[in-house]
């Protein structure tokens, strides 16, 4: 599909109608609240632990008899925290008639002692589907390329969503294989969780996922300076956060470069 969040819309798109309900633990991807309001379903909200973790037990306490599909991110966008998919939890006995789709999307920043919902999930649950994309370790975004693994009566009902003419030429060429890419792009996954720590920024849990948080809060002009008007925006998407680097200028957060200019800026912001 053109990117993962694709995939997710064709999953809205195939299981969920008005009245219907998505499962999800909450702060999570943005995306998801959207595509279920497209299709008319209402998006459930599962609160995270005070550490920032999923409760499977909760998320499964939270399927009703409406719900068509629960989504879980792990590594969780916001937070970084994982979703450990062992199988033998018993949480994953409460989705006998709902589809889970596992959102994979920055699996390569995760440690790979976590575990693997494919190999861990897929053979024993014909209602789970792990989605993965290159857009995140790959630095492929702009090609919008992803994939999901599902049993085959998943994929066929996700396949009669389909937008004709999906995935352009060049997208379908360009990743294959994955180990023909540069060596600074193969290691960019275990690089990058720490690179914020030289500025005195440490992570709240486990940097599963290279995302760190500096106490206090940081604004940035477009001239790389502290500034009392940034790009922060406390309630931004329906959240506040962390501050960010933006200013106007579309970038990637992974580029040492601009990791160079931000993580010193950071340094000398005093604490909240």
């Amino acid at each position: 599909g053109r990117g993962s969040v694709a995939l997710l819309y064709q999953f809205a798109t195939a299981y969920v109608d008005p009245g219907d309900e998505v499962v999800t633990p909450w702060i999570s991807f943005e995306a998801y609240p959207i595509s279920v309001q497209t299709m008319g379903g209402t998006l459930v909200r599962v609160p995270l632990t005070a550490g920032h973790a999923f409760d499977l037990d909760a998320v499964a306490a939270a399927v009703t008899a409406r719900t068509k599909l629960v989504f879980l991110a792990t590594p969780n966008n916001p937070t970084a925290r994982p979703c450990r998919p062992r199988p033998s939890h018993a949480s994953w006995s409460g989705f006998p008639d709902v589809v889970v789709l596992v959102d994979e999307a920055y699996r390569e920043f995760a440690d790979p002692a976590l575990g693997d919902p494919v190999a861990d999930l897929l053979p024993r649950f014909d209602n789970v589907a792990v989605a993965r994309t290159f857009s995140k370790a790959y630095g492929l975004a702009s090609l919008r390329l992803g994939y999901v693994m599902a049993h085959p009566e998943v994929v066929s009902a996700i396949d009669k969503c389909l937008i004709p003419f999906n995935v352009n030429g060049l997208a379908q060429a360009a990743p294959w294989p994955p180990c023909a890419l540069t060596p600074p792009r193969r290691r960019r996954p275990t690089s990058t969780p720490s690179e914020p720590s030289g500025a005195g920024w440490r992570p709240p849990w486990p940097p599963t996922a290279g995302i760190s948080r500096r106490p206090g809060q940081l604004r940035v002009d477009a001239a790389g300076q502290p500034h009392r008007r940034g790009v922060h925006r406390p309630g931004a998407a329906g959240r506040g956060g962390p501050a960010v680097l933006g200013g106007g200028h579309p970038g990637d957060h992974r580029h040492p470069a601009q990791n160079d200019r931000f993580w010193p800026t950071s340094a000398r912001c005093p604490p909240a």
